[in-house]
């Protein structure tokens, strides 16, 4: 998280209240809101996020979004902490595509979408969350995270979403934890089968793209015990148009304040997703299972990324707003118009394989015990061509419809005579990580009966290891006048523009050609076939081991006519780190080696009010650890040099960065008035130490001024807000409901070291958010229909140090989908993603930065199961 630089979701059933319930009900709900008061006062407990043996094992196989709703319902009724779920539909159905866009419906989640689809969560407004698959911890290379969008949603049984934590779950989500689970073979009664098959078409990238999935699974009785085996394979495809005009940072000429450039972005995509899973179960006899499963997943991304820009020339006539001195239109004779393609080939594979056993000891006791191996590896190639041609006159007016509107003369912008290479970046780079984690857990449950309910404890040890190394990013300028057209096959042409902002296509390099003929650009530009080279200061390796122990007692009491689950935990985590990278001394690069140990203590505490059947009360407390990202940890600064697209920047670590800490409070009240039906409120507030931030600072380097961004840790922080939710099905119109929710958050945090960004609100947080969804089951039909909103934020602080902050206006989706039970084996769905066709636009507050509109996406396919 960044303040200074960009960081970079069956039957109706009814239950008959009296009179006196509902206003000690409505009462109830004030009372709760009131004792959130005790947020500021309450003594620092701490917590960490788990899913509890028994919350992981209720799910039952459930059919039709209002089965769904009615297990998702049960599940945050009876679950100790405060949390949220999402349940499929039916096997292989998810409510979205994307895991990352079902996750944008849940209460307190803010998503962002880019291309097509939603990249990236946030739980209440920050991206602290730790992601587990299936109870384990997951990530993507050298991250902490997985990207949610890479695995794929045929596969889910339902993903959990934890905003209080528990003393048996791994730390690492100072905000709450996202539980992703898949089925297993002893999920079903048997023989299960499900195959799906569709299409999807993007209105802007005009493609039509298969997607498809497959699940087998079975179980059988034998004299050896009864095994059990499932077998999913997943495959998506998907072509994406984006495109986005945009002005440059402010400066001021002249007293003007003008955008330093003006262009339009034109981005075409592919992206291909593949994932096997695979779960064998084994019982040998009662109270005794083995089990063994993994899941493999494969990324490949496909991009050309080409920016259009006029540089300012000579300005003929500029006119500025009525009463103010910031631009409004101007032209300008001879700009300088450049083309550059980014040209992108991503591929990520990871792989995450268990085994583990839970046995039954008695009556009493029960023993599990798992240990898994996690592999994450991304590779990438981003050679950039410059190139550029003289336009000769060029008017800009970056005000017209929220956004710029261009127009360039005296030249064939779509000829690629016109135009000679000016320089290429060869960038490329390998990130790969790995952890072997072991864990053992002892739950003591009492027959007895009594105060005790419960009493459990474990350990787990992780060996987690992370290298990376990237290229040199200094660019290469090419000989003087070297034609495009020296290289056969580099000529195309730009994406007609949807949006109306004044140009036709232009000439561009052609992304496929860079990518697969990078050898030859090379030997154009510099020479020689060779790649540039390895930069030194890219370089880092981290050995991090981590152990943990923790104990949880839960208890039940009455409180007069009130029972009480209450249950208290302690979690204590030792952290050793071994970082090795390469400093510059005299400039030479050595290699050092950074150890460094923390120890970390963890307690929880979650009072859970039973103050009717239906009426629940929650209050819990904890402390939660994050830990710095390893490249955050790297010693070494990398350099780029100045060129005539590019300031000169540079980027570096903190090897004496610190683990930050959050004590995290929530209250909440939940009325389940029906089976399928709540209403609920609640608070919450996070407090911080040392949360991490960037600061960025001009430093004098081999004689030249760079702008130097290194992360730093904060003084403190808080993050706090509301949270509502509301689902029901309506009895007075079958087959109808709605789901419905709303967040209010702030915070801000304070520092020493860099006062400017005291008392901000946090970068990237919405203050509001809302999420609506229509629910429909009836006579074969289902459907939904779901619309969120957030409201504007504040992206980046003193964007490029040019004293203008960065804000994002409001952003909104309307997603649908429809699906018919042709016969009881077979459905036909139709899908539908931004609906709306609903933009991004951000602004300087002078002038807009950002218009950028995305793909519709229309999808229909078949489903055949038994």
């Amino acid at each position: 998280m960044t303040l200074k630089k960009r960081f970079s979701h069956n039957s109706v059933h009814e239950t008959k209240h009296a009179t006196r319930q509902d206003m000690f009900t409505l009462k109830a709900l004030v009372v709760s809101l009131i004792g959130a008061g005790l947020l500021t006062t309450t003594a620092a407990w701490s917590q960490e996020i788990s899913p509890t043996e028994s919350t992981a094992t209720n799910v039952i196989t459930v059919t039709g979004v209002r089965a769904a709703a009615e297990s998702a319902q049960s599940i945050k009724k009876n679950s100790d902490e405060v949390m949220d779920t999402i349940v499929a539909d039916d096997i292989g159905k998810f409510p979205d595509t994307n895991v990352a866009q079902t996750l944008a419906h849940v209460p307190g989640i803010q998503t962002f979408r880019n291309s097509y689809e939603v990249t990236s969560v946030l739980i209440d407004g920050l991206p602290d969350v730790a992601t587990l698959l299936n109870g384990r911890d997951v990530f993507t290379s050298t991250g902490r995270y997985i990207s949610l969008a890479d695995i794929p949603s045929t596969m889910l049984q339902r993903v959990d979403v934890y905003k209080s934590t528990s003393a048996d779950l791994i730390e690492g989500g100072t905000v709450g934890t996202i539980d992703v689970r898949t089925n297993r073979p002893f999920d079903f009664s048997g023989l299960k089968v499900n195959v799906k098959a569709g299409e999807n078409y993007e209105d802007k990238a005009k493609t039509n793209d298969p997607n498809g999935a497959v699940m087998v699974s079975d179980r059988w009785k034998t004299p050896w015990g009864e095994f059990g085996a499932l077998l999913g394979l997943s495959y998506v495809d998907a072509h994406y148009h984006r495109e986005a005009v945009w002005d440059g940072s402010p400066i001021v000429q002249n007293n003007i304040v003008l955008p330093g450039a003006e262009g339009v972005t034109d981005q075409d995509g592919n992206i291909r997703r593949t994932a096997e899973n695979l779960a064998f179960q084994w019982k040998p006899q009662a109270g005794l299972e083995f089990y063994a499963e993994g899941m493999s997943m494969h990324y490949i991304e496909d991009n050309g990324i080409d920016f259009m820009l006029g540089f300012n020339g000579i300005n003929q006539d500029i006119t500025t707003k009525p009463g103010t001195n910031i631009e409004q239109s101007m032209t300008n004779q001879f700009p300088y118009f450049l083309s550059s393609m980014q040209a992108n080939r991503l591929n990520t594979i990871t792989n995450q394989g268990a085994i583990g056993s839970k046995w039954d000891i008695n009556d009493e006791f029960q023993l599990t015990s798992e240990i898994s191996r996690t592999t994450s590896v991304y590779q990438y190639d981003n050679p950039i061509l410059d190139t550029h041609a003289i336009a000769y006159s060029a008017t800009y007016s970056p005000n017209v419809n929220e956004s710029a509107n261009m127009s360039f003369g005296g030249t064939n912008l779509n000829d690629p005579n016109n135009f000679t290479v000016n320089q290429l970046f060869d960038h490329y780079g390998r990130d790969q990580g790995g952890s072997t984690d072991a864990r053992a857990d002892l739950t003591y449950s009492p027959v007895s009966g009594g105060i005790l309910k419960e009493l459990s404890g474990g350990v787990r040890l992780s060996d987690h290891t992370v290298d990376s190394l990237h290229s040199i990013g200094t660019p290469e300028e090419a000989p003087a006048n070297l034609a495009v057209t020296s290289l056969p096959g580099m000529s195309c042409s730009s994406t007609a523009l949807t949006g109306n902002v004044g140009l036709t296509p232009w000439y561009q390099p052609c992304a496929g050609y860079l990518l697969n003929n990078t050898a030859a650009v090379r030997t154009a530009v510099t020479g020689t076939s060779a790649p540039i080279g390895w930069d030194p200061s890219t370089y880092i390796e981290d050995v991090e081991k981590t152990y943990a122990w923790y104990g949880k007692a839960k208890f039940g009491v009455n409180l007069g006519s009130v029972p009480l689950d209450a249950v208290f935990g302690l979690r204590i985590v030792r952290t050793d780190e071994n970082l090795i990278g390469n400093s510059l001394l005299n400039g030479a690069y050595i290699l050092t080696n950074d150890e460094s140990s923390s120890t970390d203590v963890l307690p929880s505490m979650s009072l859970k009010f039973h103050l009717t059947d239906n009426l629940i009360s929650r209050f819990t407390a904890g402390k939660t650890v994050g830990r710095p990202t390893f490249a955050q940890l790297n010693p070494s600064t990398a350099y780029a040099t100045a060129s005539l697209t590019l300031q000169a920047t540079a980027s570096g670590g903190n090897p004496d960065l610190k683990p930050y800490t959050s004590e995290n409070f929530n209250d909440t009240l939940e009325w389940y008035f029906a089976k399928d039906g709540y209403l609920s409120a609640g608070v919450y507030r996070h407090n911080f130490t040392g949360y991490i931030a960037y600061d960025s600072t001009p430093e004098t380097f081999a004689g030249n001024v760079y702008e130097v961004s290194r992360p730093f840790n904060t003084d403190s922080g808080y993050l706090q807000g509301l949270e509502f939710a509301y689902q029901q099905f309506y009895s007075a119109l079958p087959g109808w409901g709605l789901a419905a929710n709303a967040t209010l958050a702030e915070g801000s945090l304070q520092s020493k070291e860099d006062p400017a960004l005291s008392g901000q609100p946090f970068a990237g947080m919405s203050r509001y958010s809302f999420n609506l969804s229509a629910l429909y089951e009836r006579n074969g039909w289902s459907g939904r229909l779901a619309y969120n909103w957030r409201s504007r934020y504040t992206d980046t602080y003193d964007y490029s140090n040019s004293g203008y902050n960065l804000t994002v206006a409001p952003i909104s989706a309307l997603d649908g989908s429809i699906s018919y039970k042709l016969d009881k084996n077979l459905t036909a769905s139709l899908t539908a993603n931004n609906i709306l066709n609903s933009n991004y636009h951000d602004s300087f507050g002078v002038f807009p930065r950002d218009s950028r509109y995305y793909d519709r996406t229309i999808g229909v396919s078949l489903s055949w199961g038994l």
